[in-house]
């Protein structure tokens, strides 16, 4: 059985349809480079479109979201209601639980602090060009927020409530601080 691996993603929106406790984004962006580590040392890695839709028709009522992947000590904080394969990437929406952990992590994305999201998953299919692992196929295990993204610019898209917690000015230049630190 193949290691489960873990990868960020970028977007960034506002939305006012709500109930202020799913958060959104894109999960997995499709085409973008980026340089990881699992352990073995580092390589690059892209994912190809279509690379999660089988996981999404077989099992995405059951994908989890967690907090930094700990999913051996603590409980997930939310579940996947929606998750999409769409040109540019895996866009994914989570309910968040009503329960002490998950109101910690809605206010640790609300304050900025936590704004990307990260996959773990099980490698299936793949292949290598000009030195970069292309992830064809791969089985989405679960969906963490997290503070440290893999890829540049990965941003949690927002959280759907009915007032936005930011404006669009500073939701654009939240966008632009993170390009520029994780070019």
């Amino acid at each position: 059985m193949a290691d489960v691996l873990y990868r960020a993603t970028p977007e960034l929106h506002l939305r006012g349809d709500g109930d202020g406790r799913t958060v959104y984004g894109v999960v997995v962006p499709y085409g973008i480079v980026a340089e990881v580590d699992d352990g073995r040392g580092p390589y690059r890695e892209q994912f190809e479109p279509g690379a999660f839709s089988r996981s999404i028709g077989e099992r995405s009522a059951k994908i989890r979201l967690f907090i930094n992947h700990d999913s051996r000590t603590r409980l997930p904080i939310g579940r996947a209601t929606d998750l999409q394969e769409r040109h540019d990437g895996l866009h994914g929406a989570f309910v968040v639980s009503r329960t002490a952990a998950g109101d910690e992590a809605l206010t640790l994305v609300r304050d900025g602090v936590v704004d990307a999201f990260s996959v773990g998953f099980r490698p299936i299919r793949e292949r290598s060009d000009a030195g970069i692992v292309k992830r064809t196929e791969a089985a989405l295990r679960e969906v963490s927020l997290v503070g440290m993204p893999a890829y540049a610019g990965a941003l949690v898209g927002g959280i759907r409530s009915a007032v936005p917690h930011l404006s669009p000015e500073d939701a654009a230049r939240r966008l632009e601080i993170w390009k520029k630190a994780y070019r």
